[in-house]
């Protein structure tokens, strides 16, 4: 005869505590279960801020040699105005100019709209 049988007998209190044991038990599995989730979800969070941070490295690097090769086009066709060149002549260029740098312009602010917020600070825990 065990414990449980000569402390609570084979009654209905042996029962009850069998099957506040098995929820228990359930309660538990749940409880990693969600653990687990949680975890994974975690992991892939930090992945997509990685890859987005990469992204934005990569569209920022874009925007830096777009301008660039448009600053380099401006001050080739301000050259060849000093040099003798008419505008008719500089035409082409000078829209081509305008256009790389409408496009730079729209793609960085397509960047800083679409940039993420940096996450707010987790509330500090309550004073117990």
């Amino acid at each position: 005869m065990g414990l449980g049988n000569i402390i609570f007998g084979d009654g209905p209190i042996l029962s009850a505590l069998a099957a506040q044991s098995t929820k228990l038990d359930q309660i538990i599995k749940l409880l990693q279960g969600l653990t687990g989730m949680s975890q994974t979800l975690q992991s892939e969070i930090t992945q997509l801020t990685a890859d987005v941070t990469a992204q934005t490295t990569v569209v920022n690097s874009a925007i830096t040699l777009v301008n660039g090769f448009a600053a380099q086009l401006s001050a080739a066709v301000a050259n060849a105005a000093a040099a003798g060149a008419t505008p008719a002549q500089l035409a082409d260029l000078t829209a081509l100019d305008t256009q790389i740098t409408t496009s730079s312009a729209a793609l960085a602010a397509a960047v800083t709209a679409n940039t993420p917020a940096a996450p707010a600070p987790a509330p500090a825990p309550a004073a117990a």
